[in-house]
């Protein structure tokens, strides 16, 4: 049986819980930078944009195997330096998207079933913010 709290937590949306001031990098930036937001800003998720339309997405587990494959690749340089090799159109992901009246038991659901920890969250063809596993969680531990 649902309990009434339940029910308030099945209805509410992603824009309800999502992040809105984002950090967004360029396919041109590069890794380098996404290392230096990630470090500076203390976040794990970058929308990547080309002018203002959405074409992927990194996060810190991106950036860590890039690292890795940057390092090999480069052994006589520094991390950063190897870093500053290569670009975020190199080691981007496709972007998952929804619309901000998404429910976050679906968004929670197409996590788990795209094995992903972020979604964007889009108004239109803009994007309007960013939900990840950790604002679901967040979300439902306030029950």
């Amino acid at each position: 049986m649902n309990s009434p709290t339940s029910a308030m937590i099945q209805d509410k949306t992603v824009a309800e819980v999502m992040t809105t001031d984002l950090v967004t990098l360029k396919l041109t930036d590069t890794l380098r930078l996404a290392d230096d937001l990630m470090n500076l800003a203390k976040l794990r998720h970058f929308p990547v944009l080309d002018d203002a339309k959405v074409v992927g997405l990194v996060n810190q587990a991106d950036l860590l195997h890039a690292s890795m494959r940057s390092l090999a690749g480069h052994p006589k340089d520094t991390p950063r330096g190897a870093l500053g090799m290569v670009t975020v159109q190199e080691v981007m992901k496709p972007a998952t998207m929804v619309s901000a009246e998404t429910t976050i038991q679906d968004a929670a659901q197409l996590m788990v079933e795209r094995g992903i920890e972020s979604l964007l969250v889009m108004d239109g063809e803009k994007l309007a913010g960013l939900v990840s596993r950790t604002d679901l969680l967040r979300e439902l531990a306030r029950r």
